[in-house]
This record gives C-alpha cells, structure tokens and sequence, in this order.
C-alpha cells in the first residue's frame, strides 16, 4: 500500500547543492537588521546579516510554548500584509524575532510543526498561509543542512513570498475555472511581490530578488521568467515546494483540499521535472511516510490525524484521534502515539476529510 512512499525515501540521493553554505563577507550595509551578502555564481544566493543579537525570541507560555510562537510568526506575517496595504514599511524588529523564535522552537523539536498542523483549517488569510510557508521552508532548510543565519533568511522569504496575491482580484481568486485573461493576471503576483517588497525599503531588496522566483519550476514550466534549474535561487526552490505541498492540503474555490498523502504522491512524481529529488526526498524526511495533517484509519476502526512523526519509527506517527471505531466524532481530539500502542497499526492512510463532517 505504502510502496511509492517508501520507495521514494529510499531512492539513492541525487548529488545535493544543498550543503552547508559558504558565508561570504557583506558587500554593502541594508539597514540596520538586513544585509545581502556577496551573491555565488548562478543561484544569485543571499542570505540575512548582522541580525541583531538583541532581539530575542518571544516568550511562550509554559503549557504550549509553540503556540505561542505560531501565533506570534501568524502575528508578524499579518503585520507584514498590513504594512503593504498601508504603503508603508513592516516593523522590521518585530519580524525579525518572530521568525528567530519560530527558527528557535524548530531546532528544539517539531511541536512547531505539529501546530501548523493542528490549525490547518484556520489558515483562512494569506498571511497564515505565508506563516506556515516559513515554518515548513525553515524545517526543511535545517534538512539540507542550512546554517541558522541562511534559515533565519529563508524564513523571512517563506512570510512575505506570497504579497502580490493581495492585488489580485477577488472574482479571480474566488473563480471556478480561470479565463486565460484571469490565469495571465494571477501568473503576475509574483512580480508584484517583488515590487510590494522592494517599496519596504533597501534593506528588503535581497528578499524582493526571491519572492519573484517562488514559481517558478525545474523543469522551466514555472512563471513569471520562465527559469530552469540552479538559475531559479535556492531559497525560491525550497519555498515554491512547500508552498506547493501547503496549497494542495488547503481548498480552493475550483478543488476541494487534496488527501495529504496524495498530495505528497503527486508531488513524488514531479520529481526532476517541477522539482528537484533532493528537495523532495528532504520534505519526506520530515512529513514521513503518513504525512503531518493526513487522516489515516487504524486496525481498530478509529480514524485521526498525523500530528507528529518519528524518523526512528516511520510507521508509527503519533495521531490525535477524530473519530470512534462506530464513526461518531469525539468531542475532544485524543492523543495517541503508536509507538506506545503495539497492537495499533494504520491500514488506510488516505482518509477523505469529508469522514468528519458525516461523523
């Protein structure tokens, strides 16, 4: 049943670019939180500089420390599409430790993880979307061994990669079916996140040069350029992926939210074409063979949720149970890690998210 998935994990790598990244010198001062740094050949990387020391991560309570911490990354993100619409500049310290918490709570475990899991369904706005984004690039930046310098850079990219959708217009984003004219105007946002960006001010230009690149795809299928390979920069490709794997686990007025375990499928599939094998093999390492946010059914009839997942243990994720073994929705979620459960095992891990609205 799992076959594809575990073939795929196993598959030898292909050569990684993805290793831990030279730290050249600044070429030049951005502002007094960012700074570029010099670009390396074909990728055009750059990476966040001099971050200030003395902005450190919010505080979490002690019960759910990273709720807080999402809520305050949701916080700063909703900021950010504020600023834009205001024409005026993020309050970049704020953002700056929102995103180094996040970073924080990641290296510490995937409870951050596991959260923007839980809240799947609230990500209502762009601005949650684009937190959740940051949180996934950053955990698979630490999978392609990121330094936490270049990470803290690429969570900044994953908030404000998605800020041109707020010109799009909503009988576009709300259509069952694009026009040509529609696909051609929403195949432009990210030229004006580009744009949106660059107005945040000169320290902000690094970012502006990948938000433009986000969809763009190995292959060169992608738009708005058209770019093939290692011209797409690094931080694009690995943000372009999971915003990819989170679009297909949200609705869209066209779709219904695809089954997270063939969403991850249909992604295995593209590999080397819209995406490269290493980067792949890197978001199955950590959404695992049952990936985060899937509903899975186990031998003894109760169906529940991926929340979390072992690399020791593969097969046996921990699961917050939904539904009984007579298929009535229980009033509260109840954990369950089958490490701890021998005689529990999954046998069907692509449940349809309609089974709880019929429970």
């Amino acid at each position: 049943m799992f076959q594809v998935l575990l073939i795929a994990t196993c598959e030898p790598d292909a050569p990684s670019r993805f290793g831990p990244p030279p730290l050249p010198p600044p070429e030049a001062e951005a502002g007094e939180l960012l700074q570029p740094v010099e670009e390396q050949p074909a990728t055009d990387t750059v990476v966040a500089e001099q971050i200030p020391s003395d902005a450190p991560p919010e505080t979490a309570t002690e019960d759910n420390p990273a709720r807080t911490v999402f809520d305050d990354l949701t916080q700063a993100a909703a900021s950010i599409f504020a600023a834009a619409e205001a024409d005026a500049a993020p309050e970049a310290p704020m953002v700056v430790a929102a995103v180094r918490a996040a970073l924080h709570s990641l290296e510490s475990g995937d409870q951050l993880l596991t959260e923007t899991v839980r809240r799947r369904s609230e990500a209502d706005s762009w601005s949650h979307r684009s937190a959740n984004v940051a949180i996934m690039a950053m955990r698979l930046g630490r999978g392609v061994h990121f330094d936490e310098r270049r990470n803290l850079a690429l969570g900044l990219c994953g908030l404000m990669h998605d800020l041109g959708m707020l010109t799009v217009p909503e009988e576009v984003l709300s259509a069952n079916r694009l026009s040509p004219e529609q696909l051609k105007s929403l195949r432009q946002h990210p030229v004006e996140s580009q744009r949106i960006v660059r107005t945040f001010g000169k320290a902000f230009d690094w970012i502006a040069k990948v938000v433009v690149q986000v969809h763009e795809r190995h292959d060169g299928s992608g738009y708005p350029m058209g770019l093939v390979g290692e011209e797409i920069h690094e931080f694009a490709r690995i943000i372009g992926l999971v915003d990819t794997y989170e679009a297909m686990a949200q609705p869209r007025a066209d779709r219904q939210a695809r089954v997270v375990y063939n969403a991850l499928k249909e992604i295995i599939d593209q590999r080397n074409s819209l995406f490269e094998r290493s980067l792949i093999k890197a978001l199955i390492d950590i959404v695992s063979i049952f990936p985060l946010g899937s509903l899975v059914k186990l031998n003894n009839g109760e169906i529940g949720r991926v929340v979390g997942t072992s690399r020791l243990h593969p097969t046996r994720p921990t699961v917050d149970i939904l539904v009984d073994p007579r298929g009535r929705r229980l009033p509260e979620a109840r954990l369950l890690n089958l490490q701890d459960e021998p005689m529990l095992y999954i046998v069907d891990p692509a449940i349809e998210e309609g089974v709880l609205t019929r429970s």
